[in-house]
């Protein structure tokens, strides 16, 4: 019998919380816009603020509005353009995601670290964006 409970209350979770799909999708929008150096497109997934940083810009805001982060990473990507974007650690604890990376560039790398938290829709959206030169 409580096996059967279990398995019941697990696919009501699922079905009601689904987690896994919307955070792989975030992820997945992210490596991709950090790639291509897409900003837009990676705007797309920011909370209504975030916090930005990042250091070879002097930009440090603990909460800016995701339209003006997108403004500024566009001007980023485009003094610094893509050559490459990896994940190098992925974790989580309760309703928090974070990744750090590798942003490579042309004779430049930065670290990425980024943090997503799940909103009143149980959707991770980002929190905060970090990018500091190796």
């Amino acid at each position: 019998m409580n096996f059967l409970l279990t398995i019941f209350l697990g696919f009501t979770l699922t079905c009601f919380f689904p987690e896994t799909a919307s955070d792989a999708e975030v992820s997945q929008t992210v490596q991709t816009s950090l790639r291509k150096g897409n900003a837009g497109q990676l705007a797309t997934q920011f909370d209504k603020t975030i916090e930005l940083v990042i250091d070879t810009e002097k930009v440090d805001f603990s909460s800016v509005d995701a339209t003006h982060a997108e403004l500024i990473l566009r001007t980023f990507f485009r003094r610094y353009p893509p050559h490459g974007f990896e994940f190098v650690y992925r974790g989580s604890s309760n309703r928090l995601r974070y990744s750090t990376g590798t942003y490579a560039t042309e004779g430049n790398a930065f670290s990425v670290y980024v943090l997503m938290r799940q909103n009143a829709n149980h959707q991770y959206v980002i929190n905060a964006l970090h990018f500091r030169k190796e």
